[in-house]
């Protein structure tokens, strides 16, 4: 039913976390592709013990750091009829995965996006310890929306596989490359909500250092990548031209509707 891909850099403890999850799932209609982009990557052996005839691939690529060549060469090996991109510090909850595959069998939905819960957590010491939990929906997400920004994290859609033929991450993104791979996704497809909050997104403190090679170091850049990802999907109406218009000029960015 489901591929799982896992893009993985120097976090082998929250990685274990990680596949714990899964090893408790109530289904395990899945199989799981880890993809680490550094060659001191060591597998996970007990969890992927437990995880036997349900992980086809651990994979140690060349290349640039980063998650969006990983998830690639994950994709390149994936069969599932259903593709799932986990972060490898985020996790599910125990019925997620059924949850998602009970409402998958109903109609076969090209795209479904699910709601979640935010773990704020104390990473010095293994296990982390949660500070706090909130569940967040994000039902009143719609198609056009996203095109102005992302409220979806990448570990909360179900791609069916056929949608993403000729859809990859692009690498050379300095943020925002699951934005981009929904919005390419989308051309021409349908969005489903699913209500239910099975996915965990584990938070630390912004400045802690895992967080520093990622969107939290490069601020400055927003502005920059989300010009480039408006001209690369153009806006499907006027109303959502305006909208991103509106949106960048809440942040004192001014520019005439002619770049959206």
């Amino acid at each position: 039913m489901f591929t799982i891909i896992i893009a993985t850099h120097d976090r082998p403890l929250l990685l274990k976390r990680t596949l714990e999850s899964l090893i408790a799932q109530t289904c395990q209609d899945f199989n799981v592709i880890i993809v680490s982009d550094t060659a001191g990557y060591l597998p996970p052996y007990q969890e992927l013990t437990q995880l036997d005839g349900r992980f086809d691939y651990v994979i140690r690529r060349s290349g640039k750091n980063g998650p969006a060549a990983s998830r690639n060469l994950g994709l390149a090996f994936a069969e599932g009829e259903y593709i799932l991109f986990l972060d490898d510090d985020d996790t599910y909850r125990p019925g997620h995965l059924a949850a998602l595959k009970a409402r998958l069998l109903r109609d076969k939905p090209e795209l479904l996006f699910c709601d979640f819960q935010v773990q704020n957590e104390d990473r010095t010491a293994y296990p982390p310890t949660a500070l706090s939990t909130q569940s967040i929906s994000i039902a009143d997400v719609s198609f056009d929306s996203i095109y102005v920004r992302n409220r979806i994290p990448n570990s909360c859609v179900a791609y069916r596989r056929d949608v993403l033929a000729g859809v990859r991450n692009e690498a050379d993104l300095i943020l925002y490359e699951d934005w981009d791979f929904l919005l390419a996704a989308m051309h021409g497809r349908k969005l489903h909500h699913l209500a239910t909050d099975g996915v965990v997104i584990h938070k630390s403190q912004a400045t802690a250092p895992e967080n520093m090679r990622r969107g939290n170091s490069q601020d400055d850049k927003i502005v920059e990548v989300m010009l480039q990802l408006y001209r690369k999907h153009p806006a499907p109406n006027m109303a959502t031209r305006q909208a991103r218009q509106a949106l960048l000029a809440s942040a004192g960015v001014v520019l005439d509707l002619a770049y959206f």
